[in-house]
């Protein structure tokens, strides 16, 4: 059977990465539903204990970046790290990735890993084995522990991999490709210009007064040494077996790597931060044969099951039309969304290119809802897509960071730093920000980053009003009306409470990322006021804020104890980093609460807060 893209591949939290614990998430239906929405290959490798084995000195929070990705040391061991990681821990994540393996098995799915590589080794292996340290990796604005890798330009970090590579190819050998990322999450490669630290590394690769493009040049000879270390020792095992490689942390290093590349070696384009295309780069990956692979945003993580086919049919049929075959795309698992429209687009693109876009919706409305009420299922659609569309490019956590900041349940008050620690203990303590880090209390600011100017948070304030907030609104009191026209139509009901409750989730996200736009707006315009009447002006701005996101959190709150749809995340095994728990209506009834007792405090930001000790600290000891 023909199909649109040769290699089509999920890039999905819900097996690999921190929702994996989702408390309704069906994990053996997700491998089925997969290869009959058509996708070819999946990612395996998640780890199957609760939280990661590293940890850091107190206060450190680096180490929650490390529960997505793992690399190959979390499920098989070698001869020089023997003993740094418990086997118990090492059997239960090996015992998680073959039970995936099965399951892509038994559905003709190809498994693979993605690996955030090479990563870090534990602190305590350096104190026996200091020189073979290689490049410090952590952010040193995140954390409090530097992190470094090992260094790859020696033979027994050659041997090492080497090993690691042949262990897990035995107990999986139909492993077919390996996706590698890396310069996040505790991982990167010597000398690399975009290291968070800087350039730096361990003593075999460099030495000291090389020019910068003499240091580009070797430092992307090493990381092909890996590269190809990776392939030639899988392809022993499984001669298909192919590498994905990101490009984007290598910007000054990308010409000498892809001179590398090719023969089983390809380009991916997962990269965050990738950078632009290059006609002349394209080239030379075409010359080497390197094939490249393509991520599409096709979901919206953080509302499961949000409904925008519009954009995802546009997105899909432009790959295709630029002649992509690999590509990377995420959808949602029908345990947790039974009506998702968006996979029913991405199904039928992949296994019937030629349908146009109404035809999917029809058939897909039809098969949901009666004949009669399918207009107003696919009218229903239309809006959400809008909405999508609509929201403005540039809003700080409005992607996979925004349960990193727990914006859901930490108060919108004019000086956060008012409310006493104890009392924001409760979201704080699954924050990814550090006691010292300024975005504690500025919602513009990670560490030394600063999101968007005044002026560009309340034209993004007013753009999510206009353009997305509006059409949702029109979207739920639709799906509203269907309800009431349903009438005893129980399957009906069920589709339209569902496309309801989802709605409603998606404009309190969006809600709280406008709050978030115009809290910037509000209070940095405050402070950076010189005349009263014009702090009179931000400081309504201020209550207005407030007053939406009290509104937009009470809403939210009675959807949860309300809804029985799985609108969002939730972790069966307790609150994280990654994702909300049980208690999530409970902290939202905290935040209200610490609102309205903080409504009228005067706007402030503690300009020097990035120069904060610990509580316990005393400067006479």
């Amino acid at each position: 059977m023909a199909t649109s893209f040769e290699w089509l591949r999920n890039l999905s939290d819900f097996i690999t990465g921190g929702l994996r614990h989702d408390r309704s998430f069906d994990r053996e239906a997700f491998f089925s539903q997969l290869a009959q929405q058509g996708f070819t290959h999946v990612t395996i490798n998640g780890l199957g204990v609760e939280r990661p084995f590293e940890a850091g000195p107190p206060g450190d929070v680096y180490s929650w970046f490390y529960d997505y990705s793992p690399d190959l040391d979390q499920f098989v061991s070698s001869s020089l790290i023997e003993g740094y990681y418990p086997k118990e821990y090492l059997a239960k994540n090996l015992s998680y990735l073959k039970e995936n393996a099965s399951f892509a098995r038994q559905n003709g799915l190809i498994p693979g890993l993605h690996i955030n590589s090479p990563r870090s080794m534990p602190e305590v292996f350096w104190k026996k084995y200091a020189f073979l340290r290689g490049a410090r990796v952590d952010h040193p604005r995140e954390s409090f522990l530097p992190r470094y890798t090992l260094a790859m330009a020696h033979p027994v970090t050659q041997r090492h991999y080497r090993e690691l590579v042949q262990n897990i190819m035995r107990e999986v050998p139909d492993i077919g490709f390996i996706h590698v990322w890396t310069n996040d999450s505790g991982s990167g490669f010597e000398f690399v210009s975009s290291l968070y630290a800087g350039r730096n590394g361990g003593p075999y690769l460099v030495r000291e007064w090389k020019s910068n493009a003499e240091i580009a040049r070797v430092a992307g000879k090493n990381v092909l040494t890996y590269f190809h270390l990776l392939r030639d020792e899988a392809r022993r095992v499984n001669p298909n077996f192919r590498l994905v490689c990101d490009l984007g942390p290598f910007d000054a290093e990308r010409p000498h790597i892809i001179e590398g590349m090719g023969e089983g070696i390809d380009a991916g384009r997962f990269a965050y931060f990738e950078f632009a295309d290059k006609e002349e780069e394209q080239e030379q990956l075409a010359r080497v044969g390197a094939l490249c692979h393509a991520t599409l945003d096709l979901a919206n993580n953080n509302v499961i099951g949000a409904s925008f086919p519009h954009l995802v049919y546009e997105r899909l049929q432009h790959a295709r039309s630029l002649g992509m075959q690999h590509v990377l795309c995420h959808v949602a698992p029908h345990s947790l969304a039974p009506y998702d429209v968006n996979g029913e687009v991405v199904r039928a693109v992949q296994l019937e290119p030629d349908r146009s876009l109404d035809e999917i919706l029809q058939s897909a409305a039809e098969r949901f809802v009666s004949s009669q009420s399918a207009p107003d299922l696919i009218k229903l659609w239309s809006l959400s897509s809008a909405a999508v569309r609509g929201f403005p490019e540039g809003v700080p956590y409005s992607t996979f960071a925004f349960p990193w900041f727990r914006l859901w349940v930490r108060p919108f008050v004019p000086n956060i730093d008012a409310v006493p620690e104890e009392e924001r203990a409760y979201y704080e303590q699954y924050l990814i920000a550090t006691f010292n880090n300024p975005n504690r209390v500025d919602l513009n600011n990670d560490m030394m980053w600063n999101f968007m100017t005044v002026e560009e948070a309340e034209a993004k304030r007013d753009l999510i009003d206009s353009r997305t907030l509006a059409p949702l609104g029109e979207a739920i009191r639709l799906a509203e009306q269907s309800l009431v026209a349903a009438g005893g139509r129980e399957n009906n009901r069920k589709v339209f409470q569902d496309q309801r409750d989802r709605l409603v989730a998606l404009k309190c996200f969006y809600g709280t990322l406008r709050n978030t736009a115009a809290w910037i707006a509000a209070v940095h315009g405050y402070r950076m006021a010189s005349e009263s009447k014009e702090r009179l002006k931000w400081r309504k701005l201020v209550h207005e804020m407030m007053t939406h996101e009290l509104e937009n959190t009470e809403e939210l709150l009675t959807l949860w104890r309300s809804s029985k749809v799985a609108f969002m995340p939730i972790s069966r095994v307790g609150e994280s980093a990654h994702s909300y728990g049980e208690n999530f209506g409970d902290l939202l009834e905290r935040k209200m609460a610490l609102m309205e007792r903080h409504r009228n405090d005067e706007p402030y930001i503690d300009p020097d807060y990035l120069w904060r000790m610990p509580r316990d600290f005393s400067a006479g000891r």
